[in-house]
């Protein structure tokens, strides 16, 4: 898989990927991995080589006034780069809107992400600078979308290397923009250091933490609701909240109606003529 999975179901949409699904096993290591070792076979976990996906979106503003938006996600391997399509269903505002992902495995080549917008009929590029807005209103980025590349970001453990979340021992890790590539990063990520709790038993990342320079704002990611779906371990609702000091600004909530692994998704699915055409 491709950095991090980039973290994709991210968030598969499937954000996500996105970002959190893992194999079933307990591992076992002759010495204990570094972090950055633990970040590496988050990435090599298996989540399958297609998924198809449900979700309900839902948006939450400071007043906890609430839209809710239906969509329906595709993503395959290519070897090992990875494509993902996402479909606006509803509400009428937005339906129809796509969005096209293809992550390459090469950290040298950048991801490709393209929008497509109905009213203008229109399929948007969305530049290297414009990856760390936000993904149609939600507190998912661009960024997110595509998840952290590996090669960009030193790691080390917190001072509290270890802690335990719903009974389960979770690493946590921190991470910073390297040096040579930190102006970089934080340009298209719009975030200057993280911090990740990963589960020890399935590798699935169940909390992260990311600081936002502009703003000076702190976003919240939560994995839960995690069972065993076609043998593949699942966050069924992912969370984002977007936070001011104590304050919310807003929050997302992304629920998991259905998904499906292995059952085959057609090269076709994840083009740009295909977003024109929808579903």
């Amino acid at each position: 898989m491709n950095g991090m999975n980039r973290w994709k179901q991210v968030l598969v949409l499937a954000l996500g990927s996105a970002l959190l699904i893992a194999g079933v096993f307990q591992p076992a290591w002759a010495a204990e991995p570094t972090a950055r070792e633990v970040m590496e076979m988050v990435d090599q976990r298996d989540d399958g080589e297609t998924s198809i996906s449900e979700m309900t979106m839902i948006l939450i503003d400071r007043r906890k006034n609430q839209r809710i938006r239906q969509m329906k996600g595709y993503r395959k391997d290519f070897g090992k780069d990875n494509r993902t399509i996402n479909f606006f269903m509803s509400p009428a505002d937005v339906r129809n809107t796509a969005f096209l992902s293809y992550e390459w495995d090469d950290p040298k080549k950048e991801d490709d992400n393209w929008l497509y917008l109905p009213a203008l009929r229109k399929v948007k590029r969305i530049s290297s600078g414009n990856k760390k807005d936000s993904f149609m209103g939600s507190d998912f980025s661009y960024s997110d979308m595509n998840g952290l590349e590996l090669t960009e970001w030193n790691f080390r453990f917190a001072k509290k290397k270890t802690v335990k979340i719903d009974g389960h021992e979770c690493w946590a890790i921190q991470a910073v923009p390297k040096p040579d590539v930190k102006t970089k990063v934080i340009k298209e990520t719009g975030y200057t250091k993280g911090q990740y709790w990963i589960r020890k038993d399935n590798l699935m990342a169940v909390r992260s933490k990311h600081w936002l320079k502009k703003g000076k704002k702190v976003k919240y990611f939560t994995a839960s609701e995690i069972e065993k779906i076609d043998g593949i371990w699942t966050a069924k609702k992912l969370t984002m909240v977007t936070k001011k000091g104590k304050r919310q600004d807003h929050a997302t909530v992304l629920v998991f109606n259905g998904i499906i692994y292995n059952q085959g998704v057609s090269d076709d699915m994840f083009t740009t003529q295909r977003m024109e055409r929808g579903l």
